[in-house]
């Protein structure tokens, strides 16, 4: 006698039971998921490690900072670290001529760069190209080969050691150049010639027209010069004699200079002067991504 074995028809639309090369890769899924998350975690406590030791010593008592103590009670924590940073240097003076010298030095980077860029991109003239062409090669050359004649140039105008002299070399660079630039030869020229046909000039045209439409590159190029003056160190130290006139960079080399014995102090004074660097950065961050991530060929 024969038996025929009957199977009941898979019903329609049921899921199959995943096979066994779909559960490895479903496990490899997991697995390499969880391995990026523990090296983002480990990425993350390096680089903000530093961060937290900085403001845990700045914060703490000098016996708790010579212990090693990291792990600091909000009870014990206090500013005296912060008073005597701004005392033993003048660090307030000095703040104030970073705040000068940054301004003065973004201001004018903008506006001879934004000059410059248009009358590389929108009028047509002879040579335009071999002018873009020396001005891209200018960022090849290293700041220090020009200080000697930065140096001559400066104390011959009577202005050493001031505020002047500090961003005068600075007042029109290459990089801002090359950037504005960029970002004009992405705007439509129909609207250009629109507005010079309405009987616009050239500043009108690039004050209304060509400036509203790159408002994220121009916030770029704010940022690098306010960022670049606020971080100078060796011009302002070669072109000063006084404390009263250098800027915070210098104030701050001098403290740990004189302050080698106080971590506690040098850490205030570093947290001080980093303080208006992080704010400009994350206030101006999402202008920073769009003006780097815009299209620019």
């Amino acid at each position: 006698m024969t038996t025929s074995a009957t199977t009941r028809p898979r019903a329609a639309g049921a899921a199959s039971p995943p096979t066994a090369s779909a559960r490895t890769r479903a496990a490899s899924s997991r697995t390499g998921s969880v391995l990026r998350w523990a090296g983002l975690v480990v990425l993350c406590v390096i680089v903000l490690f530093p961060v937290y030791a900085t403001l845990a010593t700045a914060f703490l008592p000098a016996g708790d900072v010579a212990r090693g103590d990291l792990l600091p009670d909000p009870r014990r924590m206090t500013l005296d670290n912060v008073r005597q940073a701004l005392s033993v240097i003048p660090l307030l003076q000095q703040y104030l001529v970073s705040v000068a010298v940054t301004v003065l030095q973004t201001g004018a980077q903008l506006i001879t760069g934004s000059l410059a860029a248009y009358a590389l991109v929108f009028p047509a003239w002879r040579g335009r190209t071999a002018a873009f062409a020396v001005v891209v090669a200018t960022l090849a050359i290293p700041g220090e080969s020009v200080v000697i004649p930065n140096v001559e140039t400066v104390s011959g105008l009577g202005l050493r050691d001031t505020v002047v002299a500090i961003a005068l070399p600075y007042l029109c660079v290459a990089y801002p150049v090359f950037l504005l630039r960029q970002a004009f030869t992405t705007l439509p020229r129909e609207v250009w010639e629109a507005a010079r046909l309405d009987g616009a000039g050239h500043l009108r045209c690039l004050a209304h027209v060509v400036v509203p439409m790159t408002w994220p590159q121009l916030v770029t190029a704010a940022l690098w010069s306010a960022l670049s003056a606020w971080n100078g160190y060796f011009w302002p130290l070669l072109i000063t004699d006084s404390a009263a006139h250098r800027t915070v960079q210098v104030g701050l080399a001098q403290l740990v200079a004189g302050e080698f014995g106080a971590p506690g102090v040098i850490y205030a004074g570093t947290l001080v002067v980093l303080a208006p660097t992080l704010l400009l950065v994350l206030l101006g961050q999402r202008f920073l991504v769009r003006g780097l991530a815009a299209r620019i060929t």
